[in-house]
């Protein structure tokens, strides 16, 4: 039989190691694997030696991608690291010099693409500069790059904005990384990591509080009044309750405060807002509302803040796990997984929660509209819009086992299937693949 993928030969980027705990490295190099069972031919690209700007590294890595000839380039784990491959000159490594088609998955794509466009960020209103939407669009807009979002919100704010049009980007849902796929055929579990409700994840109170921006009494006043919207609003998107509330501001006073998007700090602040303080304190206003112990496992990211969460906020953590050896596990053996979507993302959910589901779990996470869309009436029997149903859902699913079992069996079977990685790469590369044309 002929694998879809035969004689394909693809470029993938490999991330450093030691990058968000070494999770996006483990990530790539699943997701290579997973080409290579589809039958392509993969070069996996170090971006160390890009990153870090090693002249020899870069020299050598352009004369190992000539003499392989790839057909196209595909960034893994997502678009953030193409973006980096670039020489000493400022030249994309793809677009400028070896002119091939790229495809580029975006994660975190409103935050993530500005903040690599826009490098180095200013840390303060003072140090701003203007034209930010061109230099973002000059980055990450050109025919050669192929872009694909697993986010309708991104795709709206970054064509509103003036960045992307949304013609030239199309929607996809996360799918699960091969390695919780793998997991899911793996009967039976052992028993490590058995709870009764659990949640998996980072706070980052640390970095909450040292915001670059947290001695300007007026940008201060702006985070409170919209986390404390967002607190009573799960449903909207913290990107669009922050837009909202700046744009009730006088132009004057947006422009005195760098708070317009065609300035460079704006995209700090978004960056901030969202990513840093909006993960930490929803995160931590919806644990604090369960009515039913649970277990925190991770905080990878700010080890250190592992004792404030014991003492103050009265969680039980326990250890930071491995991604792909130990995660798989916990979900398994957790009866119920509560979930907070990373606030990066305004309508489309984390690859962790389709993991969850492809790899035989259950989890509950706040209402995400392109998650409905793709799941229908089943989807919505495992999202909140509040933390009170958040609770209601965890009594009811803990209560009848049978239930959960037939939603967990529903949703795996469409992770592993429908929005599987390989379906997703078969459709890019393949059934509707838009970089050849």
């Amino acid at each position: 039989m002929t694998l879809p993928l035969a004689g394909l030969r693809i470029a993938v980027t490999r991330p450093p190691h030691t990058w968000f705990g070494g999770v996006d490295f483990d990530f790539a190099v699943e997701m290579a694997e997973g080409l290579r069972a589809l039958g392509a031919l993969v070069f996996e690209l170090e971006t160390d030696g890009f990153i870090w700007r090693n002249d020899r590294h870069i020299e050598k890595s352009v004369e190992a991608l000539r003499s392989f000839q790839p057909d196209v380039a595909l960034s893994l784990p997502n678009a953030l690291y193409i973006l980096l491959c670039r020489t000493t000159s400022n030249e994309n490594i793809f677009r400028d010099v070896l002119e091939i088609p790229s495809i580029m998955l975006w994660d975190h794509g409103l935050f993530q693409l500005p903040k690599i466009a826009l490098d180095p960020l200013p840390q303060a209103p003072g140090s701003a500069q203007r034209g930010a939407i061109a230099r973002i669009r000059a980055v990450v807009d050109h025919p050669l790059y192929h872009h694909y979002s697993p986010d309708q919100g991104h795709i709206d704010a970054l064509d509103r904005l003036g960045v992307l049009k949304r013609s030239k980007v199309r929607l996809f849902l996360q799918p699960p990384y091969p390695n919780f796929t793998k997991h899911g055929y793996r009967q039976p579990a052992n028993g490590a990591f058995r709870n009764t409700v659990a949640f998996a994840g980072n706070v980052y109170l640390n970095a909450a509080a040292q915001v670059p921006f947290r001695n300007e009494p007026h940008l201060m006043r702006i985070q409170e009044e919209v986390m404390s919207a967002k607190i009573q609003d799960l449903t909207t998107p913290l990107w669009d309750l922050l837009v909202a509330r700046i744009d009730e501001l006088r132009m004057a006073k947006r422009q005195e405060l760098g708070l317009v998007p065609d300035s460079t700090f704006f995209w700090t602040y978004a960056f901030e807002e969202v990513e840093t303080v909006g993960n930490t304190r929803v995160r931590l206003h919806v644990l604090k509302g369960l009515k039913r112990e649970f277990s925190f496992y991770g905080n990878f990211m700010e080890p250190q803040a592992v004792d404030t969460l014991r003492s103050e906020y009265r969680f039980n953590v326990r250890r930071s796990l491995d991604y792909f050896t130990e995660l798989p596990l916990l979900f398994r053996n957790s009866a119920v997984t509560v979930d907070i979507v990373n606030l990066g993302y305004n309508s489309g959910i984390s690859p962790k929660l389709m993991g969850c589901f492809a790899c035989g779990g259950f989890v509950l996470f706040d209402y995400k509209e392109d998650f409905d869309r793709a799941m229908g009436e089943v989807g919505r029997q495992v999202m909140y819009r509040d933390v009170d149903e958040l609770n209601t859902l965890i009594d009811r699913y803990l209560g009848n086992p049978g239930l959960r079992r037939d939603i967990s069996l529903y949703l795996q079977h469409n992770a592993v299937t429908k929005h599987s990685f390989s379906s997703l790469c078969q459709s890019i590369l393949v059934d509707e693949a838009v970089w050849t044309r």
